[in-house]
């Protein structure tokens, strides 16, 4: 491809930051200053001799800030959820540093160059910094890239005869984010520090190195930080991209590990790229690449590229940052995962090594983006002002919120908090094919921000034809696809929001939306009777859960329902005067106003058409009680994703139980237990099959149980039988055995086609998906489908089909839609996309007085599928309203 190809300007530009590298003294060579701390003076060790903690690692970068005040500055710009701090460090020289707010304040300017001249952009690139940004260790297992960071941050203000240190502080303003999961990392060093004995140890299955479960990977909330970028639904995340925003970065390094018998990656990167990207961005990355390859050749380090890490989702931490205009890298070293790693090969890899090599990447890449200060500088402001200009494809989005009012307006908020700008439409405005009855926003695609506008709101990003056609190759030679994560993440499918594409720029004006923005309640009038809360979005449903915790009596409609000349859905619920607290009215009002719901006020209980509020239609909604599965046996992320959406979004608190105790845990305190994904040992270890009779007499007893995504390969295996689904092997698959004899029967294979079939796996499964929306058809008759009447879509990754079931066994709430109306976004094999349709995706039985209920992928993953979240609140909220537990 044209980018692959380095013309003689990019050698020359890169050129100009290497001519001395061969001949130079290296950053190891450098004499100190004494007077800033190094890491031993202050903690009593070298760099790379022990893994610093998060809150030393703070520590550490405060006390060279207090040396060093002119050089170098300390932000906070979060804090996690078990409180440690977030920061990051500017660096630069003193002349740089006294007018950093003025830098800081040009900086945001030249982020939006509609606003400037020719004259005025240009003389603000001819004199400004580029700013490099270096984070490391958002996984908290990953640890040596946070000691670099150390190291850089400390050589960077200490170094006294190294040119690469001169050049950088000439022309940069480095900001070093140290520890960007401080909650995990700290878990990692705590039980590195149980297992640890008199030495290190090496050996790979040694305790130092076999974390126990979540594993430092991940945060409190078990999220992989690394894919939260754009649903910013973290505090660290949430907090380091509004730190960019206000710095506006040009080259930005993420640094992480991998598996210790690897090496060393930096980009170039693997297919497929997204299309949003610029030549100039990619040609960036390989000025860069070039560099580091100088350095890893002369210091004899060994690395590779172009292979495993591409740059294609939008929610990796060099993405959203690239997206933004930036020139950004993802490098992975491989990782001690301790003090020190025994290779297959025999060979030690210790901390101090992978230490060494971040700083090295660190230093190199400021080196290069230094040097060439204008070039990148440059080439930031025109990837943002190709972007406010281009014309190629859709020129806006529209966003209904007819149909998820109150998901319209969290997905409007989170476009906002991208950098994105967006506006909002009057009640009545018609658009590029859309009639907004109760208005919608706008989202103008050619706007600074438009490449990142332009992957998380079209409805498709186009994975490149040549990437496919191989990647279709490699299948049909057995071999895995190169998807290195999913294909769809268009955030109107994802929050269940109508959208529209227009192909020419819309005139429509609109008011500015903004992150913090309140969502407004609509709250209708006193009613003598009581209150309605039409069952339409998840807001309503939180409304529902708020008030319950209150103790207010509620009831769900089992079927629409007319009153005062208004029709109100399937689930909505009923909020009676009578017996209700004397402060029902500013309950409602206070618990409206805070989510940002709607409720009405109804004079009378008669009910002009459909069931009266006294029918046995109705059914009293509870405060449920929830219980779900952890630790061994369980996926992290899936027990994090479903925690983290019922807890932090929807305030419904979750006791979690280690998996291993359902056997014999007294359940009967609880209205649901969810059983999240499997990992490991799953739960046909941890549970078993004698388990398995605790969670039937918990459903037969009136409880909710809740399986997601491959939780439903346990509650459906036949030993188990909570669920009479079965899971699919790839239609046309040769099944049974190969023979127990010495030899068979002979065969003759004609011609490839039969080679190709004589050599098709027995017994296998569907080849696994690395990820599509795909649309659902909700079953309106079943109270669990309630504010789905249009359907939904949802994330499919994997291999898990299930089969149709019965009417008489079990309700399909959800099914897959037909082949030809399958994907929503993404790609999908074509074999199944055949497969998996009218297949079902939630499903629920009724078993004695409960309920066992079944979504064949799991809702909560990563928390980015929100238009989903109903139809877990369905289950979790309406579901027990309707058991038959006596209470």
């Amino acid at each position: 491809m044209l980018h692959r190809l380095l013309p003689a300007l990019t050698a020359g530009l890169m050129l100009a930051a290497t001519a001395f590298a061969q001949t130079a003294p290296t950053p190891f060579e450098a004499r100190y200053d004494p007077a800033i701390p190094d890491l031993e003076s202050y903690l009593g060790h070298e760099f790379g001799e022990e893994i610093t903690p998060p809150e030393d690692a703070v520590d550490y970068i405060r006390e060279l800030a207090e040396a060093a005040p002119d050089r170098m500055q300390v932000f906070d710009y979060a804090e996690s959820w078990q409180g440690r701090p977030l920061v990051y460090a500017v660096i630069g020289n003193a002349g740089i540093m006294a007018r950093l707010d003025e830098v800081q304040a040009d900086l945001q300017r030249l982020a939006d160059p509609r606003a400037l001249s020719n004259t005025e952009r240009n003389e603000l690139i001819g004199r400004l910094p580029v700013v490099v940004w270096l984070a490391y260790s958002v996984h908290g297992d990953e640890i040596s890239p946070a000691d670099a960071g150390l190291r850089t941050a400390y050589h960077l203000l200490a170094a006294q005869n190294d040119p690469v240190a001169d050049t950088i502080l000439e022309n940069a303003l480095v900001v070093i984010d140290p520890v960007q999961n401080p909650d995990g990392r700290n878990r990692f060093i705590q039980s590195f520090t149980q297992a640890r004995g008199l030495e290190p140890d090496g050996y790979r299955w040694s305790a130092e190195h076999d974390q126990p479960w979540p594993g430092g990977r991940v945060n409190h909330y078990l999220f992989d930080l690394n894919r939260d970028w754009f649903i910013q639904s973290q505090p660290e995340t949430r907090g380091r991209t509004a730190a960019m925003r206000e710095w506006s970065p040009m080259v930005i390094v993420d640094s992480h590990e991998m598996g210790g018998d690897q090496s060393y990656f930096f980009p170039p990167v693997a297919p497929p790229v997204n299309p949003a990207l610029g030549d100039g961005q990619i040609e960036g990355q390989d000025i860069v690449g070039l560099n580091n390859a100088r350095w890893f050749d002369r210091l004899g380090y060994d690395y590779f590229t172009r292979e495993i890490f591409d740059a294609f989702y939008p929610g990796y931490g060099d993405m959203w940052p690239m997206l933004q205009g930036g020139v950004a890298f993802t490098y992975e070293q491989g990782s001690a995962r301790g003090l020190v790693w025994t290779r297959r090969n025999g060979t030690d890899l210790t901390y101090a090594d992978g230490v060494d090599r971040n700083f090295i990447a660190s230093l190199s890449t400021a080196e290069v983006a230094a040097a060439n200060r204008e070039r990148f500088v440059r080439g930031y402001v025109e990837a943002r002002a190709n972007a406010a200009g281009n014309n190629d494809g859709p020129a806006a989005v529209v966003l209904s919120r007819d149909s998820n009012r109150w998901g319209a307006e969290q997905l409007a908020r989170l476009i906002a908090r991208n950098g994105i700008e967006i506006t909002r439409l009057d009640a009545g405005t018609s658009l590029c094919g859309l009639s907004l009855e109760t208005g919608g926003f706008l989202v103008q695609l050619n706007q600074p921000a438009g490449q990142l506008a332009r992957t998380l709101l079209e409805r498709e990003t186009p994975i490149p034809a040549e990437f496919l056609e191989n990647q279709e190759d490699r299948r049909l030679r057995g071999l895995d696809h190169e998807m290195y994560d999913v294909t769809a993440w268009s955030l109107p499918v994802m929050f269940n929001v109508e959208a529209a594409e227009c192909a020419a720029r819309p005139r429509a004006q609109g008011d500015t939306v903004n992150a913090d923005d309140p969502v407004l309640a609509e709250t209708g009038e006193r009613g003598e009777f009581g209150y309605v809360i039409p069952w339409t979005d998840a807001g309503q449903a939180m409304l529902v859960a708020r008030l319950a915790a209150e103790g207010v009596t509620l009831r769900t409609a089992g079927s629409e329902f007319t009153i005062e000349d208004e029709t109100y859905p399937a689930g909505s619920v009923i909020v009676a005067r009578a017996g209700a607290p004397a402060s029902l009215d500013s309950i409602m009002r206070l618990h409206a106003r805070t989510i940002g719901a709607v409720y009405h006020g109804i004079d009378t209980s008669w009910t002009e058409d459909g069931p009266n509020f006294g029918s046995g239609q109705f059914a009293e909604i509870i405060e449920p009680r929830i219980a779900m599965a952890w630790g061994d046996g369980t996926d992290p992320n899936s027990v994090g994703g479903v925690r983290y959406v019922l807890e932090r979004r929807y305030g419904l608190p979750v006791t979690v139980i280690r998996a291993s105790r359902l056997s014999f845990a007294d359940l009967s305190g609880f209205d649901v237990l969810l059983l999240p994904e499997q990992r490991g040992s799953g739960y046909g270890r941890e549970i078993g099959e004698s388990g398995a009779g605790n969670l039937s007499a918990f459903v037969r007893g009136g409880g909710t149980l809740i399986a997601l995504g491959d939780a439903t390969r346990f509650i459906a295996d036949p030993d188990i039988d909570l669920l009479p689904i079965r899971r699919e092997l790839a239609a046309g698959t040769p099944t049974g055995a190969a023979g127990e004899d010495a030899t068979v029967e002979g065969s003759v294979i004609a011609d490839e086609t039969a080679l190709r079939d004589a050599l098709e796996p027995r017994n296998a499964r569907p080849d696994s998906s690395p990820g599509a929306l795909l649309n659902i058809i909700a079953n309106t008759d079943s109270f669990l489908s309630a504010g789905y009447e249009d359907g939904a879509a949802a994330m499919v990754t994997g291999s898990d089909i299930y089969t149709a079931i019965p009417l008489d066994e079990a309700d399909t709430v959800f099914r897959f839609a037909a082949a030809d109306d399958l994907v929503a976004s993404g790609h999908l094999w074509a074999e199944n996309a055949e497969q998996i349709a009218f297949k079902p995706f939630l499903v629920s039985r009724r078993v004695g007085s409960g309920f066992v209920v079944a979504f064949t992928q799991d809702p909560t993953a990563r928390a980015y599928q929100a238009g989903l979240d109903l139809a877990l609140l369905n289950a979790v909220i309406l579901a027990p309203a309707r058991s038959t537990r006596l209470r």
